[in-house]
This record gives structure tokens, sequence and C-alpha cells, in this order.
């Protein structure tokens, strides 16, 4: 496996992740998932990236993390839309008329 410097997806510190050809990923498997299960492994194909295998703990980081974004996003479109004007009732009256059932 070929190591080389990167910035971590959700750290401002630079982190070392491995990365591995798909050919080398393919060929020896059990190591690519014990190694991914540890760390980060960017896989290439043709000396591009194409996929990245990461541990479940950074998986459920990047998990909280996007649920955190969509919750405040959520909560900046509500204000946004009470400070509008739009009430629940007239959300449901809008609603209504898109989808009469």
């Amino acid at each position: 496996m070929h190591i080389m410097r990167k910035t971590a997806l959700w750290s401002a510190e630079p982190k070392l992740m491995k990365t591995i050809s798909s050919t080398e990923a393919r060929q020896n498997f059990g190591l690519f998932l014990d190694t991914g299960s540890k760390e980060i492994l960017v896989v290439k194909r043709q000396n591009r990236e194409i996929g990245a295998f990461i541990p479940m703990k950074e998986l459920e980081k990047l998990q909280k993390l996007r649920d955190r974004e969509f919750k405040k996003a959520l909560k900046a479109l509500s204000e946004e839309a009470e400070a509008n004007g739009l009430t629940e009732e007239k959300l449901a009256a809008i609603l209504s008329g898109i989808n009469p059932s």
C-alpha cells in the first residue's frame, strides 16, 4: 500500500491516509479490510481516486455531522418561513391543493 499526505475530511489537522489500487485491494482483500477498519483507505483505479473505505467510527462521525447540518438547515428554513408569515395551517392548505388526498 502506498502512503500519501491528505487532509482529513472533518479535521483541520493534516492526516496520513493510505492509498491502494483497486487491483491491490482485490488481491489482498483481507489486508484491505483489516487496514480499512482502522484507518481511511483511498482506492485508486488508473491512478485516479475513485472511492474510499473508512472505519465505522469515522462513518458514524460523518453521519452525526450530516444530521447536525440537516437539522441546522431545517431550523433556518423554519425560521425564515415563520418570519415570512408561513404557518402550519397555510402550509397544509398549500399542500392539500397539490395533493388533495
